[in-house]
Protein backbone atom coordinates (compact mmCIF):
# COMPACT_ATOMS: atom_id res chain seq x y z
CA UNK A 1 0.00 0.00 0.00
CA UNK A 2 1.15 3.54 -1.11
CA UNK A 3 1.77 6.43 1.71
CA UNK A 4 -0.67 8.75 1.61
CA UNK A 5 1.68 11.29 2.49
CA UNK A 6 5.29 10.44 1.91
CA UNK A 7 6.87 13.51 3.79
CA UNK A 8 4.83 13.22 7.15
CA UNK A 9 6.89 13.52 10.11
CA UNK A 10 6.51 9.88 12.00
CA UNK A 11 3.44 9.52 14.28
CA UNK A 12 2.40 13.17 13.61
CA UNK A 13 -0.65 13.66 12.51
CA UNK A 14 -1.59 15.37 9.58
CA UNK A 15 -4.02 18.60 9.54
CA UNK A 16 -5.49 19.23 5.74
CA UNK A 17 -6.72 22.27 5.27
CA UNK A 18 -9.84 21.63 3.63
CA UNK A 19 -10.62 23.75 0.41
CA UNK A 20 -7.90 25.77 1.45
CA UNK A 21 -7.75 28.13 4.80
CA UNK A 22 -11.87 28.11 4.35
CA UNK A 23 -12.20 29.74 7.79
CA UNK A 24 -10.47 32.82 7.05
CA UNK A 25 -11.55 33.31 3.18
CA UNK A 26 -14.23 31.89 0.99
CA UNK A 27 -13.26 28.27 0.12
CA UNK A 28 -12.25 26.93 -2.50
CA UNK A 29 -10.53 30.68 -3.68
CA UNK A 30 -7.36 31.79 -4.91
CA UNK A 31 -7.35 33.68 -1.10
CA UNK A 32 -8.41 30.56 0.60
CA UNK A 33 -5.05 28.67 -0.93
CA UNK A 34 -2.92 30.98 -0.69
CA UNK A 35 -3.24 32.12 3.37
CA UNK A 36 -3.04 27.91 3.43
CA UNK A 37 0.81 28.38 1.74
CA UNK A 38 1.39 31.36 3.69
CA UNK A 39 0.64 29.13 7.10
CA UNK A 40 2.62 26.82 5.71
CA UNK A 41 0.14 24.08 5.71
CA UNK A 42 0.21 20.59 5.93
CA UNK A 43 -1.45 20.19 2.90
CA UNK A 44 -3.94 21.77 1.02
CA UNK A 45 -7.25 19.70 -0.25
CA UNK A 46 -9.37 21.33 -2.97
CA UNK A 47 -12.13 20.05 -5.47
CA UNK A 48 -11.64 19.58 -9.20
CA UNK A 49 -14.78 19.52 -11.35
CA UNK A 50 -14.50 19.20 -15.67
CA UNK A 51 -16.31 22.32 -17.86
CA UNK A 52 -17.99 21.36 -20.88
CA UNK A 53 -14.87 21.14 -22.84
CA UNK A 54 -13.16 19.09 -20.34
CA UNK A 55 -11.15 21.77 -18.55
CA UNK A 56 -10.48 20.98 -14.97
CA UNK A 57 -11.81 23.96 -12.62
CA UNK A 58 -11.83 24.24 -9.07
CA UNK A 59 -14.82 23.70 -7.29
CA UNK A 60 -16.94 21.57 -5.08
CA UNK A 61 -20.61 22.27 -6.01
CA UNK A 62 -21.92 21.18 -9.28
CA UNK A 63 -23.38 24.54 -9.75
CA UNK A 64 -21.80 27.85 -8.74
CA UNK A 65 -24.26 29.98 -6.99
CA UNK A 66 -23.61 28.94 -3.74
CA UNK A 67 -19.90 30.80 -3.59
CA UNK A 68 -20.49 32.98 -6.68
CA UNK A 69 -22.24 35.23 -7.52
CA UNK A 70 -23.66 33.24 -11.14
CA UNK A 71 -25.97 30.04 -10.93
CA UNK A 72 -24.01 28.41 -13.65
CA UNK A 73 -23.94 24.56 -14.22
CA UNK A 74 -20.02 24.09 -14.30
CA UNK A 75 -20.68 20.47 -16.50
CA UNK A 76 -22.93 22.40 -18.72
CA UNK A 77 -20.42 25.62 -18.96
CA UNK A 78 -17.59 26.24 -21.56
CA UNK A 79 -14.31 27.10 -19.96
CA UNK A 80 -14.31 30.75 -21.27
CA UNK A 81 -17.43 31.57 -19.77
CA UNK A 82 -16.67 30.32 -16.34
CA UNK A 83 -13.34 32.06 -16.44
CA UNK A 84 -16.08 35.56 -16.20
CA UNK A 85 -17.36 34.35 -12.91
CA UNK A 86 -16.81 35.91 -10.49
CA UNK A 87 -16.74 34.07 -6.84
CA UNK A 88 -19.11 36.09 -3.86
CA UNK A 89 -15.00 37.22 -2.61
CA UNK A 90 -14.95 39.10 -6.32
CA UNK A 91 -12.44 36.83 -7.26
CA UNK A 92 -12.56 35.09 -10.17
CA UNK A 93 -13.03 31.31 -10.17
CA UNK A 94 -9.84 29.17 -10.05
CA UNK A 95 -8.96 26.68 -12.53
CA UNK A 96 -6.78 24.05 -11.86
CA UNK A 97 -3.70 25.44 -13.38
CA UNK A 98 -4.01 28.72 -11.53
CA UNK A 99 -4.30 26.56 -8.08
CA UNK A 100 -1.20 25.02 -9.24
CA UNK A 101 0.35 28.37 -9.93
CA UNK A 102 -0.58 29.86 -6.20
CA UNK A 103 0.88 26.94 -4.50
CA UNK A 104 3.38 26.43 -6.93
CA UNK A 105 4.80 23.52 -4.69
CA UNK A 106 5.24 25.35 -1.41
CA UNK A 107 3.02 22.80 0.29
CA UNK A 108 1.27 19.28 -0.74
CA UNK A 109 -1.56 19.47 -2.60
CA UNK A 110 -4.50 16.85 -2.45
CA UNK A 111 -7.15 17.10 -5.59
CA UNK A 112 -10.44 15.52 -5.48
CA UNK A 113 -12.04 14.44 -8.53
CA UNK A 114 -15.72 15.26 -8.05
CA UNK A 115 -16.21 14.06 -12.38
CA UNK A 116 -15.58 11.20 -14.40
CA UNK A 117 -12.46 12.36 -16.39
CA UNK A 118 -11.13 14.52 -13.55
CA UNK A 119 -8.55 12.61 -12.86
CA UNK A 120 -6.67 12.44 -16.61
CA UNK A 121 -7.54 16.20 -16.58
CA UNK A 122 -5.52 16.88 -13.73
CA UNK A 123 -2.72 14.98 -15.34
CA UNK A 124 -2.48 16.92 -18.51
CA UNK A 125 -2.63 20.03 -15.98
CA UNK A 126 -0.14 19.03 -14.04
CA UNK A 127 2.00 17.65 -16.98
CA UNK A 128 1.99 21.66 -18.56
CA UNK A 129 2.24 22.92 -15.46
CA UNK A 130 5.06 20.81 -14.78
CA UNK A 131 4.33 20.20 -11.18
CA UNK A 132 6.39 18.68 -9.44
CA UNK A 133 5.10 19.50 -5.90
CA UNK A 134 4.04 16.63 -3.54
CA UNK A 135 0.87 15.41 -4.62
CA UNK A 136 -2.56 13.46 -3.04
CA UNK A 137 -5.27 12.38 -5.58
CA UNK A 138 -8.78 11.13 -3.83
CA UNK A 139 -12.25 10.71 -5.42
CA UNK A 140 -15.45 9.62 -4.05
CA UNK A 141 -15.70 8.07 -7.19
CA UNK A 142 -14.34 4.30 -7.63
CA UNK A 143 -13.67 4.63 -11.64
CA UNK A 144 -11.54 8.14 -10.48
CA UNK A 145 -9.03 6.13 -7.94
CA UNK A 146 -9.11 2.98 -10.78
CA UNK A 147 -7.84 6.23 -13.48
CA UNK A 148 -5.31 7.57 -11.05
CA UNK A 149 -3.81 3.95 -10.34
CA UNK A 150 -3.36 3.67 -14.08
CA UNK A 151 -2.51 7.01 -15.23
CA UNK A 152 -0.48 7.75 -12.04
CA UNK A 153 0.45 4.71 -10.47
CA UNK A 154 3.15 6.47 -8.65
CA UNK A 155 0.87 8.92 -6.69
CA UNK A 156 -1.29 7.87 -4.04
CA UNK A 157 -4.37 8.29 -4.22
CA UNK A 158 -7.33 8.15 -1.38
CA UNK A 159 -10.80 7.33 -1.47
CA UNK A 160 -13.56 9.49 -0.24
CA UNK A 161 -16.46 7.98 1.50
CA UNK A 162 -19.63 8.68 3.82
CA UNK A 163 -18.71 5.65 5.86
CA UNK A 164 -15.89 3.01 5.47
CA UNK A 165 -17.60 -0.11 4.06
CA UNK A 166 -16.10 -3.40 4.47
CA UNK A 167 -16.67 -3.50 0.64
CA UNK A 168 -14.70 0.07 0.68
CA UNK A 169 -11.77 -1.44 2.32
CA UNK A 170 -11.64 -4.39 0.20
CA UNK A 171 -11.31 -2.08 -2.74
CA UNK A 172 -8.86 0.15 -1.26
CA UNK A 173 -6.32 -2.81 0.04
CA UNK A 174 -7.21 -4.63 -3.37
CA UNK A 175 -6.28 -1.52 -5.55
CA UNK A 176 -3.14 -0.59 -3.46
CA UNK A 177 -5.11 2.71 -2.00
CA UNK A 178 -3.12 4.92 -0.14
CA UNK A 179 -5.98 6.01 2.33
CA UNK A 180 -9.54 6.13 3.34
CA UNK A 181 -11.66 9.49 3.53
CA UNK A 182 -15.00 9.14 5.28
CA UNK A 183 -17.29 11.31 6.70
CA UNK A 184 -16.73 11.81 10.14
CA UNK A 185 -19.96 11.87 11.31
CA UNK A 186 -20.86 8.47 10.33
CA UNK A 187 -17.76 6.93 12.14
CA UNK A 188 -18.83 4.79 14.62
CA UNK A 189 -16.57 2.96 16.88
CA UNK A 190 -16.81 -0.16 15.24
CA UNK A 191 -16.13 1.03 11.99
CA UNK A 192 -12.76 3.27 13.94
CA UNK A 193 -11.99 -0.49 14.78
CA UNK A 194 -12.76 -2.18 11.50
CA UNK A 195 -10.37 0.72 9.56
CA UNK A 196 -7.86 0.14 12.32
CA UNK A 197 -7.58 -3.94 11.32
CA UNK A 198 -7.46 -3.22 7.75
CA UNK A 199 -4.36 -1.23 8.03
CA UNK A 200 -6.01 1.40 5.86
CA UNK A 201 -4.37 4.88 6.74
CA UNK A 202 -8.31 7.17 7.90
CA UNK A 203 -8.62 10.69 6.72
CA UNK A 204 -11.87 11.66 8.26
CA UNK A 205 -13.31 14.49 6.82
CA UNK A 206 -14.28 17.43 8.38
CA UNK A 207 -13.23 17.95 11.41
CA UNK A 208 -12.76 21.59 13.12
CA UNK A 209 -13.18 21.12 16.91
CA UNK A 210 -9.40 20.40 18.28
CA UNK A 211 -11.39 17.77 20.94
CA UNK A 212 -13.09 15.49 18.20
CA UNK A 213 -9.84 15.95 16.52
CA UNK A 214 -7.55 14.47 19.04
CA UNK A 215 -10.26 12.00 19.99
CA UNK A 216 -10.25 10.27 16.43
CA UNK A 217 -6.07 10.64 15.98
CA UNK A 218 -6.05 8.44 19.24
CA UNK A 219 -8.35 5.84 17.34
CA UNK A 220 -6.09 5.48 14.71
CA UNK A 221 -6.93 8.34 12.00
CA UNK A 222 -3.42 9.92 10.31
CA UNK A 223 -5.29 13.24 10.34
CA UNK A 224 -8.00 14.99 9.39
CA UNK A 225 -9.33 17.31 7.07
CA UNK A 226 -10.26 20.76 8.51
CA UNK A 227 -12.01 24.24 7.38
CA UNK A 228 -9.41 24.84 10.73
CA UNK A 229 -6.70 23.29 9.77
CA UNK A 230 -4.19 26.07 11.23
CA UNK A 231 -5.96 26.53 14.51
CA UNK A 232 -6.14 22.48 14.77
CA UNK A 233 -2.19 22.23 14.22
CA UNK A 234 -1.60 25.17 16.74
CA UNK A 235 -3.79 23.04 19.34
CA UNK A 236 -1.62 20.32 18.46
CA UNK A 237 1.89 21.07 19.47
CA UNK A 238 0.24 23.04 22.36
CA UNK A 239 -1.28 20.36 23.97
Amino acid sequence: MRPFFPGREPRRPVFVAHRGASDRALENSPAAFALAVSDGADMIEFDVRLSADGVPVVFHDGRTGRTAKENLAVARTPAARLRAVRLKNGENLPFLADVLEIVGGAVPINIESKALGGIAAALKALSKAGYGGELLLSSGLRDECLAARDLLPGIPCGLVTRRPSASDLAFCIRHGLSSIHPYRRLLTVLRLRNVAASGVPLLPHTVDDPADAFTLIAAGAAGVFSNRAQTLREAWRRR
